[in-house]
């Protein structure tokens, strides 16, 4: 499974990179490498350690990924790199992003949404591609090339069907039952107000406001699918209405041009929750027709490699 690789290194000899890609996740980061001969190293480390908060904020996060990239291999003029980064959403971003690196490695890169690896992954062609995990995107491309994305707005806000998001709506939706008397005895809130230390509903809102963050509401996240296992209704109906956010974002980008009869998915949370596949699958035969859910059983760096070996002219940067 993808969330199962160690956050630690695999080496093999590889003297010399011929192509290198890397894919940097809200949590994680994949660099992998063919050698010239033949040989891959993978390596797969907390994008903490050298990101310092979002991709763009700190001037130095693209430094440092290219000083890690460096300690890790050889490059020479034979070399191609490709990155699927989190956090690059905008043509000017992504153009930002790769003429950095071109500038620090002196070596030709392709940069795209970290979300766009996954269709190359799955050796699909035109197809959707979401990632559900720390956070939540659905990307399409147009018959004109023009990126697509719906959602991908943040875990305080958006994100509907990530991990933060989970426990955001499980609280949330607790909440209104309990306004309306309809809560009960639901074992998911025993189980937040436990994990909170707090002794009802009203301190949990408030104990998880207070603690409010991407990894420590995203921790929670298993104890909605444990639960909603349990028969949680609370559980039960943010799971069910996950499924339909992220099917209605197909819909939506499908609605605007994008192409392709098939949604290619990864992250943490799709990829190890087979409930909330099942619930999308039913989603996306209601507003999506036609369109069938690929989870991707191939880690996305995969995708990343494959366009570092594309042609000289489909490795073009987008215009800012």
């Amino acid at each position: 499974m993808l969330d199962e690789l160690p956050l630690a290194v695999v080496r093999t000899a590889t003297p010399l990179a011929l192509r290198i890609g890397i894919d940097v996740g809200g949590t994680k980061t994949h660099v992998a490498a063919i050698g010239d001969d033949g040989a891959r190293l993978d390596h797969v480390l907390p994008s903490s350690s050298w990101r310092t908060g979002a991709l763009f904020s700190d001037s130095g996060n693209l430094a440092r990924l290219a000083d890690l990239i460096r300690s890790l291999v050889r490059l020479d003029e034979r070399t191609t790199l490709a990155a699927g980064m989190h956090g690059c959403d905008t043509p000017a971003q992504v153009a930002l992003a790769a003429r950095t690196l071109e500038r620090l490695l002196a070596v030709p890169v392709r940069v795209v949404n970290d979300a766009e690896l996954l269709g190359h992954a799955a050796r699909v062609g035109e197809c959707l591609q979401m990632i559900v995990g720390t956070g939540a995107v659905v990307v399409g491309r147009t018959a004109t090339g023009a990126t697509i994305t719906a959602d991908g707005y943040g875990w305080l806000l958006s994100d509907f069907g990530s991990a933060p998001a989970l426990l955001r709506e499980s609280v949330r939706e607790a909440l209104v039952r309990a306004d309306r008397d309809e809560l009960g005895d639901d074992s998911l809130v025993g189980a937040l107000q436990n994990a909170y230390g707090v002794p009802d509903l009203t301190e949990l809102a408030l104990a998880v406001t207070e603690r409010a963050g991407l990894t420590e509401w995203g921790g929670h996240a298993p104890l909605v699918f444990a639960h909603a296992d349990r028969g949680s209704a609370v559980a039960l109906h943010v799971i069910t209405e996950a499924a339909r956010r992220l099917a209605g974002n197909v819909a939506s980008l499908l609605a605007r041009g994008a192409l392709g009869d098939c949604v290619v998915a990864a992250g943490g949370v799709i990829t190890n929750q087979p409930r909330l596949q099942h619930e999308l699958r039913l989603a996306l035969a209601e507003v999506a027709p036609g369109v069938r859910l690929e989870v991707l059983d191939a880690p996305p760096v995969d995708g990343a490699l494959v366009l570092a070996g594309a042609a000289p002219d489909e490795r073009h940067h987008p215009a800012p």
